[in-house]
């Protein structure tokens, strides 16, 4: 259970993804919050969507349609926990 975190602790995990918690106050882990992402796209997702998922932006999100796949050194620019773990490719 996850009813121990704090509204702070949102801020602090958004930062870590290069992004920013638009939600007030904390309505508990499975309730929706709003978030913006690195690129400023806005979007509605649970504290545990998003933590416990894995999950971020959607609309950063690679999609069936679009099959060219996931532009790391993009995502990597805004996203810090992206970067901690991709290297730029030549």
């Amino acid at each position: 259970m996850r009813e121990d975190r704090t509204r702070e602790d949102l801020v602090d995990f958004a930062r870590s993804r290069g992004g920013r918690l638009l939600t007030e106050t904390y309505d508990g882990w499975g309730a929706l919050h709003r978030w913006v992402c690195g690129r400023d796209h806005s979007f509605k997702a649970s504290p545990r969507l998003l933590v416990d998922g894995g999950y971020w932006c959607p609309e950063c999100l690679p999609t069936v349609e679009d099959a060219s796949g996931w532009d790391w050194d993009f995502h990597a620019e805004v996203d810090p926990l992206l970067a901690r773990f991709h290297q730029s490719r030549p």
